[in-house]
């Protein structure tokens, strides 16, 4: 229970103010006998409460400013603004490689910049976040899963090469293609040019034959890569059985070279699988002649985020404790070639040194080059000078002699919820490149949340000062998490069980929930994925506050997805569409692990204070779902109810596969949850009954 806090500002204008003036000037004037507001002395009384009440006002603001104040002692800032993240896939204008004897690469930089094409929202730019080289492939090796010590590709040409088994082709089958690592093609967009023996009536679908691609991604472990479905892209090898067709697979990022059989390379595989009765199965395997591999493309990470170069700041004072402002903000988290760079003569040279960002001065002897960096405001501090007790002036920090000059070498800016746009929003270049014909986001950007409001930091405050910097129980490291980025929403910490076995002992598990509440509110649960490198972030975070003795991982929570189905009917004077609307957007908001639509939850309260998302480990129960739908304004009846469920992954969620996994039909009325498990929302079915047709079918 938070403890009473006085109201300083409790005089009201009219009563405690102007009422009590008028009553007294009977006692201090009694010969002033007109109280009409049209009397000079009243409009005076008015004026001067006015004037204290306005005094007042501020009086009650000065706690609230020490409790800010207070906050700055302690270390506290608010978090800048998150930035949307997303994958940028640029196609080229020519295959790579364009000829044999020209193997040339195209370069996109790092930084390169495209902007939304959405005219609604203010100029949106998304930069790349490394460099990206996009590389003719190298196919060297074509193997067999049944001839593993035989590489068929020297012989294309010669000889014929038989995919699968020859004579009887079974569910497993495989061929390996195998392409140099020398040339990292992961992200990249193959296209595969096949040439085969045409063949008739062998068994399968030629549009959907019974095989799924995939590539390796390192330590024996493979991905599934749909074939691309675009126009210009699709499948035209009829199954290997066209005498000429291609196939292009959009290779992930996380495609890496592995060892297969002895061989090192980045490998793409086919095998056999039916996974749908009219796909047939190969009655004889295919005869390739030739297989040729192209670029036509690749994809690389971007940020929603601004890149300025070597930005000038100003000339040094000489001064300690001297003050900068970049003029852009909210700054991104600084990179490894991103600092502060100040005129110093060596060697007799004037060179820009690079200086280093600290968290605080404590550490910084008057040598250092330390400053510090207001991530929100873009303020840029260096170190003070402190008058000690015996009078001597101790600096923290190195000050650069008077007159130098300051640069910035660059800094990324940007952020908020504005840059989480749907798909194929980013379109535009905003410079043109060699070779480069046109770029999208294939996929929705997500992650971006707007600056910590002054709450939020209160709040993070007391959690702050409960945590004391070290990770110890289980909310520690939730905390700690929460304050690592803007990009978490929860977190959920595992501690092992007393039962478990000796090896599991000692091992922390984090379950991350990144912040995509507008990708949950479009139904786009691919976002739901944890980011490897935000994982490697957060784990080199936590590892400055743990326990010697304890080792962290982090990963996402299971997911299960629930699918209602139900029957409602609306109130006489309610738009039916705009009820839907509500009704799903309340479903929404219940059955995911945040919360995507805040406002509509605002707007009507149906859901409990401070609800958060699904809490994890808790059951559901469709009595709960004919509750919350019911109270929905414009629904009079719940006719009926049904759950249906299914599990949810977000890495092959983002696949974008023509079928995902069937849901199945909760029949116990009951919904179990794992303790380490959250509900996600599917897509739900909600349709509006007339109640008189009703009538009328059961008499």
């Amino acid at each position: 229970m938070s403890l009473p806090a006085p109201n300083l500002d409790d005089l009201r204008f009219q009563k405690d103010l102007v009422d009590e003036a008028r009553k007294r000037i009977i006692h201090y004037c009694p010969e002033w006998t007109d109280y009409n507001l049209s009397d000079p002395g009243i409009t005076l009384i008015e004026l001067f409460a006015w004037m204290t009440e306005l005094m007042v006002y501020r009086l009650n603001r000065v706690p609230d400013k020490n409790y800010i104040k207070f906050l700055e002692l302690l270390g506290l800032q608010r978090k800048p603004a998150s930035s949307a993240r997303t994958d940028l896939t640029f196609w080229l204008s020519v295959s790579l490689p364009i000829s044999e004897e020209n193997q040339q690469s195209v370069i996109v930089p790092r930084g390169f910049q495209v902007r939304s094409d959405s005219s609604e929202n203010e100029e949106i730019i998304f930069s790349t976040d490394r460099l990206l080289e996009i590389v003719p492939p190298k196919l060297f090796q074509l193997r067999k899963s049944t001839e593993v010590n035989k590489n068929y590709f020297p012989r294309l040409g010669i000889e014929t090469f038989y995919p699968f088994d020859r004579y009887n082709p079974q569910e497993g089958d495989m061929f390996y293609l195998g392409f140099d690592p020398e040339n990292d093609i992961k992200g990249h967009i193959l296209k595969l040019n096949f040439t085969n023996e045409p063949t008739e009536a062998v068994g399968i679908r030629r549009e959907d034959p019974p095989w799924v691609w995939e590539c390796s991604t390192g330590d024996g472990s493979w991905q599934e890569v749909p074939l691309s479905s675009f126009q210009g892209e699709k499948d035209t090898t009829g199954g290997l059985n066209n005498p000429n067709g291609s196939l292009v697979l959009y290779l992930p990022l996380e495609a890496k070279p592995d060892i297969v059989n002895g061989q090192t390379a980045l490998w793409v595989r086919c095998r056999l699988e039916q996974r749908n009765l009219s796909q047939g199965m190969y009655t004889e395997s295919p005869r390739v002649l030739q297989i040729v591999a192209y670029s036509i493309g690749a994809t690389v990470p971007a940020t929603h985020a601004i890149t300025v170069d070597q930005e000038y700041l100003g000339k040094s004072s000489g001064e300690p404790g001297q003050e900068f402002h970049l003029e852009h903000n909210p700054v991104l988290s600084l990179q490894d070639t991103e600092t502060l760079m100040v005129e110093e003569f060596r060697d007799g040279e004037l060179i820009l040194a690079p200086w280093e960002c600290a968290t605080d001065f404590s550490a910084s002897n008057r040598y250092a080059r330390h400053f510090m960096l207001d991530e929100a405001s873009g303020n840029i501090i260096l170190g003070p000078s402190v008058r000690q007790p015996d009078g001597t002036v101790l600096q923290y920090g190195r000050i650069p002699e008077s007159g130098r000059s300051i640069y910035f070498s660059s800094y990324r800016y940007g952020g908020g919820a504005m840059g989480n746009l749907p798909a194929n929003n980013l379109r535009t270049l905003t410079s043109s490149l060699a070779y480069i014909s046109r770029v999208t986001n294939l996929r929705r950007a997500a992650g971006g949340r707007d600056q910590e409001s002054m709450e939020e930091v209160k709040l993070r405050a007391q959690r702050e000062l409960q945590a004391q910097k070290r990770a110890v129980t289980t909310q520690d490291y939730e905390q700690l998490t929460l304050n690592f980025s803007r990009t978490i929403a929860r977190v959920k910490c595992i501690t092992p069980k007393a039962d478990q076995t000796r090896g599991e002992l000692g091992v922390v598990q984090l379950l991350v929930i990144p912040a995509v509440a507008d990708s949950l509110g479009v139904g786009d649960l691919s976002q739901l994925h944890l980011r490897e490198n935000l994982a490697g972030e957060l784990l080199a975070y936590l590892d400055r506050y743990r326990l010697l003795t304890t080792h962290v991982r982090a990963k996402e929570p299971e997911y299960l997805g629930i699918q209602v189905k139900a029957q409602i009917a609306v109130d006489d004077f309610s738009n039916p569409d705009t009820v839907l609307s509500r009704v799903d957007h309340h479903l929404r908001n219940y059955l995911n692990p945040l919360v995507p639509f805040p406002e509509r939850e605002e707007e009507d309260h149906l859901l409990e204070p401070g609800w958060m998302g699904w809490t994890f480990g808790r059951d559901l129960f469709t009595a709960e779902i004919f509750a919350l739908i019911q109270r929905v304004p414009g629904v009079k009846y719940v006719l009926d109810v049904s759950l249906y469920s299914r599990t949810v992954n977000p890495r092959t969620e983002s696949l974008n596969l023509e079928e995902q996994p069937p849901v199945t039909l909760v029949e116990d009325k009951v919904v179990w949850v794992e303790e380490e498990a959250l509900l996600c929302s599917l897509d739900h079915e909600i349709t509006v009954v007339d109640l008189a047709e009703v009538y009328k079918e059961q008499h």
